[in-house]
């Protein structure tokens, strides 16, 4: 009897996480339609997956340029990770790239330990973002200072992720699916700063 109750409470509770699942996933496309409409673009379905659909994308044109609101996972198994992302698209982009991320404690003991960090002559933003690019001086001049104001505000939001610009793509993610307003709005707010990046990254010339 004993054993069966096991298998009975295991069966309840993988139902209730797949309900969960479902709904979280409902409620996440939702803000994503509600996105797409708010910014005149594009909401799209993707293929399921072994029986699953993936949440849909939100894509288009904005100040000129492709841009997309997406989800992507890492790793695998209990390792797996889900972020969102908005990435906007620099044309006929050189090599230049640049990756910034919150400062902490980890960062400030790597960054002791020799990992590049570049100063922009900020103290404020110097102390809250780590940056690292190949080309230092670029991207100190490149970091506008309300480019900087507009990230120290998101982040004071709570914006903890990581934005890249790298072979001819600028991309904030940060870990989570579309699941609140708060991260919705995250994203929304860090288009325009993908989208003035993504311009600085096109008049790159290599020295």
């Amino acid at each position: 009897m004993l054993p069966l109750l096991f298998i009975l409470g295991f069966a309840v509770l993988g139902t209730v996480a797949v309900v969960a699942a479902f709904k979280q996933q409902r409620q996440a496309r939702a803000r994503l339609a509600a996105l797409a409409s708010r910014l005149g673009l594009e909401l799209k379905t993707q293929p399921a997956k072994f029986g699953f659909e993936p949440l849909p994308v939100v894509e288009g044109p904005h100040r000129g340029r492709p841009v997309r609101f997406f989800t992507y996972s890492t790793g695998s198994g209990k390792n797996r990770t889900t972020w969102s992302a908005v990435s906007a698209a620099a044309a006929g982009a050189g090599p230049f790239t640049l990756d910034l991320y919150p400062q902490n404690f980890l960062g400030r003991v790597a960054i002791a330990l020799g990992m590049q960090d570049i100063r922009v002559g900020d103290e404020a933003f110097d102390q809250a973002f780590v940056v690292k690019s190949n080309d230092p001086a670029y991207a100190a001049a490149a970091l506008l200072p309300e480019l900087r104001e507009h990230l120290l505000a998101v982040r004071q939001r709570g914006a903890h992720g990581h934005l890249t610009v790298q072979g001819g793509l600028v991309r904030y993610a940060e870990i989570g699916a579309f699941e609140n307003d708060a991260r919705v709005d995250r994203l929304a707010a860090m288009l325009d700063v993908a989208c003035d990046l993504a311009e600085v990254t096109e008049v790159y010339r290599k020295p």
